[in-house]
């Protein structure tokens, strides 16, 4: 939303007669009982036969509202300023209409009061919209071919005159049409040789398709004819594979328990060295006070 949106917006209404007073500072926050009176009267003016609810009380009846006037304008259900941009649009629109219907009265001479814009057919003015639109993006692509044909005029400049001032002789203009069909003749001849591979690729690949197609048909019905028969030795490998199961549980806790059982016996040792050390230590240290005793 801009400041000369808002105001453009609010000339184009007293213009084009809205009775209602609208200020600048209308559209600062949400107001949409005056956003759904402008997008009534402003569809009124487009298309008198519109039928669109007036009864805003509630929030199903505004959707319905938006809804059916979907079709003149989109996001107006913010009913601030954004709404502005769409109805704008369609403002503008009418105000055109107006200065043009205007202009063409002052030109013939016409009396104002016998101007009434809902006389005027808008469906003549989207038309031409329309083609409008479709003619500007032509001129548009062909502008920007025209642009790249006259960026290669210099270096074709000269080739050209070239060309436009050589005289040619009629048996060498007869040769080169001759050379030129025979090329033609060539490319001709290639393209059906490139066609003919072409049918013969396509009928091989038919025939491989469909033969594959076979295979996987009887690999199907292969396939669900062992899925209903049931393997031999099927209940002896299910209980053998159960008691393995077990076996497999017991050998575990008992890994674990002579895991554990040697490293008990392995802190048994240890703590019986230490003890065993703890008591040839003294012994040790008195030795050598017994030898040098006095006798």
């Amino acid at each position: 939303m801009s400041y000369r949106d808002v105001r453009n917006f609010i000339e184009m209404l007293r213009a084009l007669g809205y009775s209602n007073l609208v200020s600048m500072e209308s559209f600062r926050t949400p107001n949409f009982p005056l956003v759904a009176d402008l997008l009534v009267w402003l569809a009124m003016r487009f298309d008198p036969d519109i039928d669109i609810p007036l009864e805003i009380s509630t929030e199903d009846e505004r959707v319905k509202l938006i809804r059916n006037a979907a079709q003149f304008m989109v996001r107006l259900y913010q009913a601030d300023g954004y709404a502005v941009k769409e109805l704008l649009k369609i403002t503008t629109l009418l105000y055109d209409a107006l200065n043009i219907n205007l202009e063409e009265t002052e030109e013939d001479r016409m009396d104002d009061d016998s101007f009434n814009l809902r006389d005027f057919d808008i469906s003549d003015k989207v038309n031409e919209l329309k083609l409008s639109r479709q003619l500007a993006s032509e001129i548009t692509s062909t502008g920007a071919s025209l642009f790249d044909l006259l960026g290669k005029e210099v270096d074709l400049r000269s080739s050209r005159q070239r060309s436009v001032g050589r005289q040619f002789e009629l048996p060498e203009v007869e040769a080169g049409i001759k050379k030129a069909i025979q090329a033609i003749s060539q490319e001709i001849a290639e393209t059906k040789q490139l066609i003919d591979n072409v049918a013969a690729t396509e009928a091989s690949l038919d025939s491989k398709i469909e033969r594959r197609k076979i295979e996987i048909d009887r690999y199907e019905k292969r396939l669900q004819t062992l899925k209903k028969v049931r393997p031999a030795f099927l209940e002896e490998f299910t209980a053998l594979e159960q008691e393995l199961e077990q076996l497999f549980t017991q050998y575990s806790v008992r890994l674990r328990c002579l895991s554990q059982l040697e490293k008990q016996f392995a802190d048994s040792e240890r703590i019986q060295m230490e003890k065993q050390l703890q008591l040839t230590s003294p012994r040790i240290e008195t030795i050598p006070f017994e030898k040098n005793r006095p006798k």
